[in-house]
Formats: C-alpha cells, structure tokens, sequence
C-alpha cells in the first residue's frame, strides 16, 4: 500500500498562544458591532411600529368623522367630526410609550362624479350635499412625532431623526362620508 497521508504543503508547525487573539479582540468588536448596527436597526423597528400605531391611530380618526351625523355642531350622544377625532386619536397614541400627538386635522374632500376633480373643505359645506354629482370623503390628518427606542447622542451622529432625535410624522387617512347630509352642519 502507498501512503495516503502525502502533503504538497511545507511541514512548518506553528505555535499558538495558550491565552490567544481572539479574546483580546472581541469585546470592541462587539462593541461596534453593537452600537453601529445592532441598535441603530432595533431603533428602525421600533419607529416602523410606532409609525404603524400612529396610522392605525389615523385610520380610527377617520373611521370615526365618516360615522358622524354631522361636521361640526355635535348634538348629545353623537359628537360631529371635529369633536369626535381628536379624542378617539389622543386615546389610541396615549396607550404607547413614544408616540407624542402635535396636530389632528379633519378635512371634506368633495370628488365630482364626471370631472374627478377633488375640492377640500377645511370647514363645513355651504349648502346641503348633492350626493347625484359628487362624493364626499372625510380625511383625518394627524402630525406627530415618534421617539426612538435608544436615544443616541454623542460627537459620532449628526441629528438623524428616529435615531437621535424625534422624528416627525403626518399621516393622512381617508373614508366615505356614511351621512354627507349632515357635512354642511
């Protein structure tokens, strides 16, 4: 039989430290690893989540205006649009840690059937609506500012918002009036 154990490679043996690198590498490794990856991506995930809860918030406000009865004069036990948002939006953001409400906005949004084009009322409509040309729509508009998770500061980051600072947010969300006679009151 010939021998198999044959090695084109010198027979160089080399020593190694009892202690060795390696050890003595990974704490700043995992360091960097840590602070310049690891986190930035934990605080990205938490401002997607909080961006998520702050549309959801949203999509409430204007489920909520398009159930009203009415746009601004409320009656007892159905609030209009303008009183009914706001705290539906404030009560759903208080339940998270983060997510700080700066601005609610409701707006009308009247869409002519033939022509599409789109009118936005800030205030109540002048006359009755006339739900045989147009569609009307209610959008809730809400500004806030999200937190991240770990505040960064030091000389190494400039300010990046949702990573050193808060980062401002305005989400939009729209739904069919259920009651457009009642928008221009």
């Amino acid at each position: 039989m010939s021998n198999l154990n044959v090695s084109s490679l010198p027979n160089k043996t080399r020593s190694r430290s009892a202690r060795g690198n390696f050890s003595a590498e990974l704490p700043p490794v995992l360091f960097l690893l840590f602070f310049f990856f690891v986190f930035p991506m934990i605080n990205m995930g938490t401002i997607a989540l909080r961006y998520c809860l702050l549309a959801e918030a949203c999509r409430d406000g204007a489920h909520t205006a398009a159930t009203s009865y009415t746009f601004e004069t409320g009656s007892p036990g159905k609030p209009s649009a303008l009183e009914g948002v706001p705290p539906v939006v404030s009560e759903f953001a208080s339940r998270y840690s983060g997510i700080d409400i700066t601005g609610i906005d409701v707006d009308i949004l009247v869409t002519d059937i033939n022509t599409q084009q789109v009118t936005r009322y800030t205030g109540k409509l002048q006359q009755p609506a006339n739900t045989q040309n147009n569609l009307y729509a209610l959008e809730t508009i809400v500004t806030g500012n999200l937190e991240p998770l770990l505040d960064y500061q030091g000389p190494v980051f400039f300010n990046v918002p949702g990573l050193t600072s808060p980062w401002s947010v305005t989400v939009r969300s729209r739904e069919f009036a259920e009651s457009p006679q009642g928008l221009n009151q």
